[in-house]
C-alpha cells in the first residue's frame, strides 16, 4: 500500500509567521497534535507539534553567576527568566521542528512506518515533487492501513 492510498488529503497547514497562540488554538479547536509548516511559496519547511509547544514551556535554568569583563557577578534569576520569556519564540517559524521529515505520495507505508519509528515522530507530511504538502500520514493512519490491507486479503480469499 502506498502513501496516497491512506493519507489524509485535507491537511491543515500553518505558515512560518503564524503565532504560537494561533497554533495552540488550532490544536485545541481541531483536536489535533501537529501540522506541517509552509513558507510564503507554500513549500514544506517544518512541522509544529504539541511536543514543540510543551518544550517551549520548559523552564530555563539560568546560571548562578555570569562572567563579564573578568569579574564574576551573581545573576538575579527572576530577571533572567523574564528576559528569556521576552526573547522566546513568538512565531511558528522560530519553534517548529526542522528540517521536516516527509515522504512522497508513492512511498510505501512500510517506509513511512520506519520513518515514524526511527525518527520518533507522530506524523509524516506527504509532498509532491515541488515540496508542496498534499497529504499527511499519522500513526493512526498507519494502523488504519494495516486493517485495510488485512481486510483486502480476507476478501480476496
Amino acid at each position: 500500500m502506498l502513501a496516497k492510498e491512506i493519507m489524509t488529503k485535507d491537511v491543515l497547514i500553518v505558515r512560518e509567521d503564524t503565532t504560537i497562540d494561533e497554533v495552540c488554538k488550532l490544536f485545541v479547536d481541531k483536536n489535533i497534535s501537529g501540522v506541517p509548516v509552509v513558507n510564503q511559496y507554500d513549500k514544506l519547511v517544518g512541522v509544529i507539534s504539541e511536543g514543540d509547544l510543551v518544550y517551549k514551556q520548559k523552564p530555563v535554568k539560568p546560571p548562578m553567576f555570569i562572567n563579564l569583563f573578568d569579574g564574576i557577578f551573581p545573576v538575579d534569576r527572576r530577571e533572567f527568566q523574564e528576559d528569556m520569556k521576552r526573547i522566546a519564540a513568538y512565531k511558528v517559524g522560530d519553534l517548529m521542528s526542522k528540517p521536516p521529515i516527509y515522504a512522497y505520495e508513492d512511498t510505501p507505508l512500510s517506509d513511512i512506518a520506519t520513518l515514524i519509528v526511527e525518527r520518533k515522530v507522530n506524523r509524516v507530511p506527504i509532498v509532491n515533487e515541488v515540496q508542496e504538502v498534499v497529504g499527511i500520514i499519522t500513526r493512526h493512519d498507519l494502523v488504519r492501513g494495516m486493517v485495510m490491507e488485512k481486510e483486502e486479503k480476507h476478501s480476496e480469499a
